[in-house]
């Protein structure tokens, strides 16, 4: 199995004011932090969210800041996690993802989904109900400009001629594109034609994440893919499940509550409504406690899902509202430095 870091893009609380020119800067400079830790302390990757207008999202772009990263790292896969392509020009996408791909000589993991918040498409002026086959046109799109050749393009979406992506990517068939969903839509899709299945965490059953996992591989090994799962986890490691939890475990309470009021989560059989959001239901879905708590949790994840050694668990250990970016660093170099042995 692989281990990836998510440094959150979020910098401060929910609707915070508008943060000044000094602190934006001193965010900037511990996003990077947080890649170079991470791969310090022996993790895979690092992956950035993608998020917009949003006065606590203090780097909205994720392909700059990977670039950043790629050029304080040498090691570790950097990927989106994930990027909506269906708001971008695609023959700017296709270039910036290239030049990203050839500055860290071949790291990039492009993920990639066809967005659900409306207010992002409103930002960038297009069309909310085009995201669907915006998607799949932009994907077929970055595939054909990769190739490092000229052409022309007459889609539904986009119309472009004389097209010339230089440099082309470093990775010869271009960068792994990893499809975020849980919908079994979207999980077909993902099986027959990404390179990959991003799957969110919150509160899903285990029992369910494995149905996916399982329809996700039947559909790759039937369109000969080779299939990827990568399952994003919220955690924090200290050196008791006490000092973890006191750090983390409300917070994460809180994340879950403001998804479930604003409806972007839904309720389930087991978080019936809002009151149930509580640390005792929710702990066997955080990655919370000391390293063997840790390496416990993620092995269960692991093994109730049917992970193997080409799928990856990405953990974030720092949320809207906190902890702080130092404790953040603390958890990293712990997860790193003791969780990864243990499963390894």
């Amino acid at each position: 199995m692989k281990f990836g870091y998510m440094p959150d893009t979020h910098g401060g609380p929910y609707d915070q004011p508008l943060p000044d020119r000094e602190r934006s800067a001193d965010f900037a400079e511990h996003l990077v932090r947080e890649a170079v830790v991470a791969e310090q302390s022996g993790f895979d990757g690092a992956f950035v969210p993608e998020r917009h207008a949003r006065t606590e999202t203090m780097w909205p772009d994720p392909l700059m800041a990977l670039m950043a990263m790629a050029t304080q790292t040498s090691t570790i896969q950097l990927g989106t996690c994930v990027l909506q392509p269906a708001y971008y020009n695609p023959t700017h996408l296709a270039e910036q993802a290239a030049l990203v791909d050839v500055v860290s000589r071949g790291r990039l993991i492009l993920g990639v989904g066809a967005g659900y918040h409306e207010g992002y498409f409103k930002h960038f002026g297009e069309p909310f109900e085009d995201r669907f086959g915006r998607f799949r046109e932009s994907v077929d799109f970055l595939r054909t400009a990769w190739r490092g050749e000229r052409f022309d393009w007459a889609g539904k979406h986009w119309q472009m001629s004389d097209v010339l992506v230089n440099p082309r990517p470093y990775q010869e068939e271009g960068p792994a594109l990893w499809f975020a969903g849980t919908t079994e839509a979207a999980v077909r899709r993902a099986g027959q034609r990404g390179d990959g299945l991003v799957l969110l965490g919150f509160y899903d059953p285990l029992e369910q994440r494995r149905r996916i996992v399982d329809l996700y591989r039947e559909e790759a090994a039937r369109a000969g893919r080779k299939p990827v799962v990568a399952q994003l986890l919220d955690g924090f490691v200290a050196d008791t499940f006490e000092a973890a939890r006191a750090t983390f475990g409300d917070l994460w309470v809180d994340e879950i509550a403001y998804y479930l009021r604003w409806g972007m989560i839904e309720l389930s059989d087991e978080i019936r409504s809002l009151g149930d959001a509580t640390f005792e239901n929710l702990q066997k879905y955080m990655v919370v406690g000391s390293p063997a708590d840790a390496a416990e949790t993620v092995g269960r994840f692991r093994d109730e899902m049917g992970l193997g050694d080409d799928d990856w668990i990405i953990l974030r250990s720092r949320l809207p509202q906190g902890p702080s970016y130092e404790e953040a660093l603390g958890s990293i170099r712990k997860f790193g430095d003791e969780v990864i042995p243990l499963l390894r």
